[in-house]
Order: structure tokens, then C-alpha cells, then sequence
């Protein structure tokens, strides 16, 4: 027995330990540890109840937190994308900052009627020699042209000259060239180094048609136009420094009390006259016969400009004398007509960019559509008659 009393003194634990014999402290040892108990119980629980409460607090604040309060913000307004010739919406977004193109077209007897007179957005027209009036079709948009654009004709200096008011792409098929006191088309898209698709070089893009006869049969191929620019890798992204950009109104409206049902036009007094009628249900004046098809716009305007004529001697080798006209593109006097009202004008071609003018200075705003611009010989009786 002692021998077993030495082994747990030498232990962990005392042999009185072993054998539970405490002196009296065992008891009181076993009432605290279960006030310990008790209490870590009661702790226990209230941690339990505690966490169950601010968890459903903070979770149900967490929740009203991320809650998404309704935006009180407006929704904006959508982009209204125009045609800057017409001043129409609905207009291509791919075009947007592109250069337009300009069309040489064909006025002589045997071109008419053209094809496709009522696509271009903008018609130019004016005397070029032997008081034969000659086009220039404005679009704006090169990739959205009808299957065919013209006849086409040669290029003359004013037309160039007009066309890079728009930093358009000038197409035409053929041109003048200098001789004596002229300059000749050709001479001047070269000199002002013009973009320019020329159907006497360039075949990829133009036809022979079998319903008109030579020269008067030549047309652009508008399908094909794109391609042939891009093998001249032309600029095709306008330059708004070298862009006139024309200011429209938001609606048709009168400009003027001024009544016009009807205007007569003459460029020169070598040339025919030109008479276009007010629809005031369509709100465009119309020329039924002088291109033996109708055709409308809701802009016709005139500009005075003055013009010289040149003899060019020994015509293609013929003897003769050929007389051109050539305008003076720097300012002048107008009439813009409207929605059945006429206003007058100036205009003015400023660091190459054309401009309107109202009588007291302030921008000149057209109708949105389409417009037919008559340069009219300011010192050779160009005239307009209101009716």
C-alpha cells in the first residue's frame, strides 16, 4: 500500500486526491463550479437572443439600405440626325461628317428628261456657253445614290469652283481646257488640286445608255461610286473649315408676307425661262416641262451673280469661236422662295464658304428640303418674276 502511495505522489495527481478525501473542500469546489455553469448558461443565452435580434436589425437595415430609391431624372431627348443639304431628318448616321459629292449633269435638249432629277438634295444650274444652261447635283450622302446620276457632262470653272464650297468629290465626264483668256476646267481642278472622278479616265463607274445618243448619253453608275473613290484613296471625312453649312428651320413656314404662287426665272438673256408653280398642299414649286418631267423643291433660290463671257477661238480645231461663261463667285444680291412667300437676300462667299444673309445681316434660314439654286447673270439681264 504505500508502494501505491508513492507512485501517485510521484504523479499528476495526490493519492489523498485519488481517493476523493479532500478535507471538506470537495464540496464547496463542486457548488462554484456549478454557479460557473449557471452563469456561463445564462450568458450563453443572452448571447443567443442578442445575436438573433441585431441580426434580424442589421440584416433588415442592410436590406432597406440597398433598397433602390426610383430616379426622379428625365429621359433625354433623342438625337434628331439631318441632312445637311435639306435640313430633313432620317438621315444616314453613317454619313455624318462625310464629304458630299457633285455631279456635272447634261442640260441640252438630248439629255432631257435626266435621270433621276428628283433624288439630287440640292440642283444648281447655270449658263456655261452659247446660252446652254448646265447642272451640278449635290448629295450628301455618296453611299445612298440611284442606280444612275445624269448624263453627265464636261467640267467647267464655275462648277468646280462651286462644288468646293461644299468640299464635295466633283464627278464629271470630261472638261474644257485653256485656250487664249480661258482657263479651263481642267486647268482649275488641277491649280486648286480638286478631288475628282472623271469618266474620260475613270470606267469603273460610268456607262453608255441606249436610249440617248453621244455626248448626251454618258451616266455615273451611283452604285459604283463609292469604289472608284476609294481607288484614288480620296478623303472621304469632311473638312468643316472648307464646308458652307446651310441653316434651316425646324418646319416649313412662310418667310415674308410677301406672296409667290409662282416664279419665272432667266439666267441670262441668252437663256430660256425657267417657271415653277406653288403646290401649297405639298408645299413646293414645281417645274412641270422644262426638263420634260416634273420636278419640285421646297427652296427655289436665285443668286446674282456677275458673269463674263470668253471666246475661245478655232473650237476644237472647227474655226469657229466658242463663247463660255464663266461667273463670278465673291458676293451679290438673291430672292429665296418658300412656302408660297419670297424674301430677299445677300449672299457671299467668305475664306471659301458660301453664306446667306438676311437684309439686316443675320443668318438666312431655308425650309427643310430640297432646293433648286439658279445662278442668274447679274450684268447680262438674269431676272426673277414674282406671281
Amino acid at each position: 500500500m504505500e508502494n501505491r502511495k508513492n507512485e501517485f505522489e510521484d504523479g499528476a495527481v495526490s493519492f489523498s486526491e485519488w481517493q476523493g478525501n479532500d478535507g471538506g473542500k470537495s464540496h464547496k469546489g463542486k457548488k462554484n463550479k456549478n454557479i460557473i455553469i449557471a452563469v456561463a448558461a445564462v450568458v450563453a443565452v443572452i448571447a443567443i437572443v442578442c445575436g438573433i435580434y441585431f441580426g434580424c436589425f442589421y440584416g433588415k437595415s442592410e436590406e432597406e439600405s440597398t433598397t433602390e430609391i426610383p430616379s426622379s431624372s428625365t429621359t433625354a431627348a433623342p438625337v434628331v440626325i439631318t441632312n445637311p443639304l435639306t435640313g430633313e431628318s432620317d438621315y444616314n448616321a453613317g454619313a455624318v461628317g462625310k464629304r458630299p459629292i457633285a455631279v456635272v449633269i447634261d442640260n441640252a435638249s438630248g439629255a432631257r428628261p435626266q435621270y433621276n432629277i428628283d433624288t439630287p438634295d440640292i440642283i444648281v444650274e447655270g449658263e456655261v456657253e452659247g446660252g446652254e444652261t448646265r447642272m451640278l447635283w449635290l448629295y450628301a450622302d455618296m453611299t445612298n445614290l440611284p442606280e444612275m446620276v445624269g448624263p453627265n457632262r464636261s467640267a467647267r470653272p464655275s462648277y468646280v469652283q462651286f462644288s468646293e464650297l461644299f468640299d464635295s468629290i466633283f464627278v464629271h465626264f470630261g472638261g474644257s481646257h485653256s485656250k487664249g483668256n480661258y482657263v479651263g476646267g481642267y486647268e482649275v481642278i488641277a491649280q486648286d488640286n480638286v478631288d475628282d472622278i472623271d469618266g474620260m479616265s475613270v470606267s469603273s463607274c460610268f456607262k453608255r445608255t441606249n436610249d440617248k445618243v453621244s455626248p448626251h448619253n454618258a451616266v455615273l453608275l451611283g452604285d459604283k461610286l463609292v469604289a472608284a473613290i476609294e481607288s484614288k484613296n480620296y478623303r472621304t471625312d469632311l473638312n468643316e473649315s472648307s464646308f458652307s453649312a446651310l441653316s434651316f428651320n425646324e418646319k416649313i413656314s412662310a418667310l415674308s408676307d410677301t406672296v409667290c404662287n409662282s416664279v419665272k426665272v432667266k439666267v441670262s438673256s441668252r437663256s430660256a425661262t425657267r417657271t415653277l408653280t406653288y403646290n401649297s398642299a405639298q408645299q413646293v414649286y414645281t417645274n412641270e416641262s422644262d426638263y420634260r418631267t416634273p420636278v419640285s423643291f421646297t427652296n427655289v433660290i436665285v443668286m446674282f451673280a456677275d458673269s463674263t463671257y470668253i471666246d475661245k477661238d478655232n473650237y476644237k480645231g472647227s474655226g469657229k469661236t466658242e463663247t463660255y461663261l464663266n461667273y463670278s463667285l465673291t458676293s451679290g444680291r438673291g430672292q429665296l422662295i418658300s412656302c408660297g412667300t419670297v424674301v430677299d437676300f445677300n449672299w457671299s462667299v467668305d475664306n471659301g464658304k458660301l453664306s446667306f444673309k438676311d437684309l439686316n445681316g443675320k443668318e438666312l434660314n431655308l425650309n427643310p428640303g430640297r432646293s433648286w439654286i439658279c445662278l442668274a447673270s447679274s450684268n447680262h439681264e438674269g431676272s426673277v418674276t414674282i406671281g
